[in-house]
């Protein structure tokens, strides 16, 4: 039975010196992790060793995808959603699987949040969507922000991210100006 108090503060130690802080787990401990992921117990330090594993496990995906749904404080969510960076993004890359449209959707009420680093770390999500995050073209606009709010430096950021796709995306748009 892995202590998952111990393992989080090894990675953060890790971290501290600059190390990725990438874990590898036993079939056994991925299954603690995913019971962990259910039960939300400790779920800031259970989610923060999913995203340090090694290489991504495909059966954290419905787990994830259902903690996206969930509200949770903006630093869990942006755990949550770098999980689903390897263990949703990568996984299904890796297998030449395509992202399901259930994954998009989550991605897209995300885009909705309140909160400004929600956002950001959805937009960070999306880019890495590839080609299938043009879906959300429309809801990335949406979130561009307002002049006036651009003081901020998070509010600098989702601009250049929602500029980063609108050209990826649309590459003629800069030539049309």
């Amino acid at each position: 039975m892995m202590d998952l108090e111990a393992r989080y503060q090894v990675v953060l130690q890790e971290l501290a010196k600059g190390a990725r802080g990438l874990q590898r787990y036993s079939p056994e401990e991925v299954a603690q992790l995913r019971e962990a992921l259910q039960t939300s117990v400790s779920l800031t330090p259970t989610l923060c060793l999913v995203t340090h594993a090694a290489y991504p496990e495909r059966s954290f995906e419905p787990i994830l995808l259902e903690l996206m749904q969930k509200p949770l404080s903006s630093s869990e969510m942006v755990y949550v959603l770098n999980a689903a960076r390897k263990h949703i993004m990568q996984a299904r890359f890796k297998e030449g699987l395509r992202l399901d449209l259930d994954f998009l959707e989550r991605l897209r009420s995300l885009l909705r949040n309140s909160d400004p680093e929600v956002i950001e770390w959805t937009l960070r999500t999306v880019e890495e969507c590839g080609s299938q995050g043009v879906l959300l073209s429309k809801d990335v606009a949406a979130v561009r922000p307002k002049v006036f709010s651009l003081w901020r430096a998070q509010n600098r950021t989702i601009l250049e991210l929602v500029t980063l796709l609108q050209r990826r995306w649309n590459p003629t748009h800069d030539q049309k100006r």
